[in-house]
């Protein structure tokens, strides 16, 4: 099998499974129901009811995972260009939607090229990529390929090789193409790759399978939406009490509504009497508590915070909070560490297509510290660390302070140092030009100096 038909295979089956996946992420999801039959008797309801827990699993990791810089370390003059092209391609928003991708999918994409000597760099839509690693060694990438359809309506597919380019376009229309046999190579077909690495960059939520963030919820994700449907079924037909009246004579029409009065007729003495009563409403607490159950499974699946998919009675302390939020921020942190790499390479090679060689290990991407910041209990700590004979610089480090911010300090305290000397100097020479003039005699006193006047003592024997 060649690699053009390979990939067009691949990318061909990613469409409905990956399409399925961001329908669940977006709240759009399938009804499911446990038998033909129930499909059956509600396949005409057009409503659509569903607690969309899929989307908030997804939402609590990329609100944390946020990359707020990148540098060069010990090179201020690539750290420029690089903060240039990066804001030039907008990758701090590109980063979003990496993040975003590759936790619902399981993959993110980014490609970058140099093109009539611009420098492009994207993410993609993995739906459209496919990706060839060497069986020897995983972590080489041996080739790629994106496909997508044109303004003609026609497939074009580029495969993307260490030494070269290969460019393809389908004969006809996309709909009318179901294998890469319908793809034929564009003239010129091949453009030279002088940098000897595939421009392909990929992020993965694990290296060994690609799966969703919510692949293992998506189940329970099912009976929670079922539960809800099965629940607005039971409001429409069953909250209320419906009444119902037993005669022998037609009592007719009835209509509940409030002020509206009854004239029922009575019975003859024989047989069935007239009577009148009420069916119970359903419970529909019953159906919550479930929902509340499974949402509950959920959070344990995915190790969500319980406090995202439901509410709780009170609101938790800080401690708490960290306790309950510890298996989150372990696998966000997880997360950047297995994206680094990737942005190190992306880096490294943006600056190779602006003419700089930069090796991706002396790339530092920044991630915010995905913790939820607690500020008392932050400065408690620090306090005590502190008290215990450890410096306050190595305490900021290791809390996460750059260099940069540690320098800062250092300097805003030497200049409040020096202002606070500057002015008890100032205080004092005041002190002693009002003592000169008969004000009073210089003294300290707990908010800097001041003065106290001597009474004139009265002569002894006077």
């Amino acid at each position: 099998m060649s690699d053009l038909t390979k990939a067009f295979a691949a990318i061909q089956a990613k469409q409905i499974s990956y399409g399925t996946l961001w329908d669940y992420y977006g709240g759009t999801q399938p009804l499911r129901y446990s038998t033909e039959r129930l499909t059956e008797i509600f396949h005409d309801i057009s409503a659509h009811f569903a607690q969309n827990w899929c989307g908030v699993v997804v939402d609590s990791v990329l609100d944390r995972l946020v990359l707020s810089d990148i540098q060069v370390t010990g090179d201020e003059t690539a750290t420029a260009r690089l903060g240039e092209l990066w804001s030039q391609l907008e990758l701090g928003l590109e980063a979003d939607d990496i993040h975003q991708g590759t936790l619902v999918t399981g993959e993110g994409v980014v490609i970058a090229w140099k093109e009539n000597d611009e420098i492009q760099a994207f993410y993609n839509d993995a739906r459209n990529i496919y990706i060839e690693y060497d069986p020897s060694n995983p972590r080489q990438m041996l080739w790629a390929a994106k496909r997508w359809i044109d303004e003609d309506g026609r497939y074009r597919m580029v495969l993307y090789y260490p030494d070269r380019l290969e460019y393809y376009c389908s004969s006809s229309k996309a709909e009318n193409v179901t294998s890469g046999a319908g793809m034929f190579p564009l003239d010129p077909p091949i453009a030279p790759n002088p940098f000897g690495l595939v421009p392909v960059f990929h992020y993965r939520r694990e290296r060994r399978d690609i799966k969703s963030e919510f692949d293992s919820a998506i189940p329970v994700q099912d009976a929670i939406n079922k539960l809800f449907a099965d629940m607005m079924v039971a409001a429409e037909f069953g909250a209320f009490k419906q009444r119902y009246v037993i005669s022998q004579a037609d009592p007719g029409n009835l209509k509940n509504a409030p002020n509206m009065n009854w004239w029922i007729p009575s019975g003859d003495g024989v047989g069935q009497q007239t009577s009148v009563g009420e069916f119970s409403a359903a419970d529909l607490s019953i159906y919550m508590n479930a929902m509340d159950k499974l949402s509950a499974s959920i959070a344990i699946i995915t190790r969500t915070p319980k406090h995202y998919l439901f509410t709780q009675g009170g609101d938790p302390s800080g401690e708490a909070l960290n306790a309950m939020e510890a298996p989150l921020i372990k696998k966000t942190k997880r997360y950047i560490a297995r994206f680094i790499p990737t942005w190190q390479g992306l880096a490294s090679f943006l600056l190779a297509l602006d003419g700089r060689s930069v090796p991706p290990e002396s790339i530092e991407p920044i991630y915010d510290d995905p913790e939820t910041v607690q500020p008392k209990s932050t400065a408690d700590i620090r306090k005590i660390e502190v008290e215990t004979g450890i410096p306050l610089l190595t305490v900021l480090r290791d809390e996460g302070w750059t260099q940069e911010q540690l320098d800062q300090m250092q300097e805003d305290k030497s200049a409040e140092q020096s202002s606070n000397t500057a002015g008890l100097a100032q205080a004092l020479l005041n002190s002693q030009r009002n003592f000169d003039q008969g004000g009073g005699v210089p003294m300290m006193t707990n908010t800097g100096i001041g003065t106290t006047v001597i009474p004139e003592q009265p002569e002894i024997g006077g």
